[in-house]
């Protein structure tokens, strides 16, 4: 696929009606009519990927034909698109993010002649995912190792089970990220937790907890 429409938060129009059926039932329908091979988007080589309220159009070619008849349709359900998160791009020159995933068309890593598609989680993803650690540890400072290892755990493993799809994405610098991330945290919420030394106190608070509390290693962990 080369060229891709993007539509973010499809939501209805605030002054109809809000009867059935919902947002939810008409995204359905639009779902079949554009992944219909007999439809204009069929016969165009469009494809309709969907989650929710955000989709993605995808196709070698997007025609403004297309993109006029899924206007057209959206009009008829009460839907309007969020034209500040909605863009048009060539996915050969260009990135795009859906789902907290970044696809981006990328060099071969041997510098040959060839371009792949590299899908990782996105920099918002992370930066969420840092901001609920850093909450997680203000928030804890009385727990002991045991019981703070088990709120950690959820949180990194929750992530890394979405993230991480073998063979499909690639979350190695994610992950290794992370676990720099986690030992500075570590060595600071040790710093100010106790103003004794302790085997949890100093840079290797990190290391500690991996090997003696079982907090998951970022970069060893796969679900």
């Amino acid at each position: 696929m080369k060229e891709i429409s993007q539509y973010n938060h499809t939501f209805r129009h605030p002054t109809r009606r809000r009867n059935i059926p919902t947002v939810g039932h008409y995204m359905n329908l639009l779902d079949r009519i554009v992944n219909n091979r007999q439809s204009l988007f069929g016969v165009s080589g469009v494809k309709m990927i969907r989650y929710a309220d955000d989709f993605v159009l995808m196709g070698k070619i997007i025609t403004t034909e297309v993109k006029d008849q899924l206007h057209h349709l959206l009009t008829r359900m009460d839907l309007i698109i969020n034209i500040e998160k909605t863009k048009h791009i060539d996915s050969k020159e260009a990135s795009f993010k859906f789902l907290g995933f970044t696809f981006r068309n990328d060099k071969d890593l041997y510098g040959r002649d060839l371009r792949y598609i590299n899908i990782v989680p996105n920099s918002d993803s992370e930066k969420k995912l840092r901001g609920k650690i850093s909450d997680y540890l203000k928030r804890h400072g009385h727990k002991n190792p045991t019981e703070l290892v088990r709120g950690l755990n959820s949180l990194v493993r929750g992530w890394i089970n979405y993230y991480e799809i073998r063979g499909v994405t690639n979350t190695s610098l994610s992950k290794r990220k992370l676990r720099y991330y986690l030992s500075q945290k570590l060595f600071r919420y040790y710093r100010r937790k106790s103003q004794r030394k302790c085997r949890h106190y100093g840079p290797n608070a990190f290391e500690t907890l991996v090997r003696y509390y079982g907090l998951i290693d970022p970069t060893e962990y796969h679900p």
